[in-house]
């Protein structure tokens, strides 16, 4: 069976030797922001490419990308949930960039000088870049962060590492428990609880709860919970579809400082889009995806 019988959308690869760009993950075609910012970049480039959107099942995940790697028009893309931990298994160590190594995660799929594969994460640089640009330097800050999975290990890294002091707020805190050691994490279990939150000054969303394609109207705090945040307290919710989240709007209404996963996404996109086509001038790559997002 060919890997592209195992895709579950439709999908309408380039003829020829015309290269593409993907991202895959559970449902793509069904909202993902990134073919639109990654076509506006490879036009404003001068760049006859294209990325496509692929619907992956966790079982056909692995035949995918080694369909993927094998094709050498594909120069590289995304990975969303929920394989992000799964391919940089896939990929194994030789062929992560340190953070990702470190993280356990791939978002951004490129191929190396040698024409291989490789994987590198830049959820975790995106989030910082839109929580520093927003608010100011994490260093010293309290933070509360819920879900560890993917993303979410990305974004913790990259808070622990910038100084901030962090909290794993983990449905199985067992299995979080190697990851936050390694980056001097403290975890508790969700539902998260007064306690951990009344001492937070950042509350950081990374799990899927009030995901348009989740469930928009949930939320993954609880009022009771909500109640405990003091009033200085800022909440970031790396979901950008819908904005607000149900998190955010419960959040402003109660008169706390707010950010959605709108500006992490962009940044992320603008990397790994030069990861994926080397010697890309940055800034014209930014013109052009923040033009895309806005229209």
């Amino acid at each position: 069976m060919s890997w592209l019988e195992l895709i579950d959308n439709q999908l309408d690869l380039p003829e020829g030797d015309q290269p593409f760009a993907a991202i895959v993950g559970a449902n793509p075609s069904k909202g993902a922001r990134s073919p639109l910012l990654w076509n506006a970049a490879f036009a404003a480039t001068g760049r006859a490419s294209v990325m496509h959107p692929i619907d992956a099942t966790p079982e056909a995940l692995e035949a995918i990308l080694e369909g993927l790697a094998a094709d050498n028009r594909f120069i590289g893309g995304a990975l969303t949930m929920p394989h992000k931990e799964t391919a940089a298994a896939w990929l194994g160590p030789d062929r992560l960039s340190p953070e990702a190594a470190r993280i356990g995660a791939v978002n951004c799929l490129y191929r190396g000088e040698n024409g291989e594969l490789r994987g590198t994460n830049t959820d975790g640089e995106g989030a910082l870049v839109s929580l520093e640009t927003a608010w100011g330097p994490v260093a010293g800050r309290e933070a509360v962060l819920l879900g560890p999975g993917g993303a979410g290990k990305a974004v913790a890294a990259y808070l622990a590492g910038a100084g901030a002091s962090v909290t794993l707020a983990a449905r199985d805190p067992a299995k979080a428990k190697d990851f936050a050691d390694r980056i001097g994490a403290d975890v508790v279990a969700m539902p998260v609880g007064t306690d951990a939150l009344g001492a937070t000054d950042i509350v950081v969303n990374c799990t899927p709860v009030g995901f348009a394609q989740n469930d928009p109207l949930a939320s993954p705090v609880s009022d009771a919970e909500f109640d405990a945040l003091n009033e200085g307290a800022v909440v970031f919710d790396i979901i950008y579809d819908p904005s607000p989240t149900v998190l955010l709007a419960h959040a402003a209404d109660r008169g706390l400082s707010v950010l959605d996963g709108g500006p992490m996404n962009l940044e992320q996109a603008i990397l790994a889009f030069c990861y994926a086509n080397a010697g890309t001038n940055k800034d014209t790559v930014t013109s052009a995806m923040q033009k895309a997002a806005r229209a």
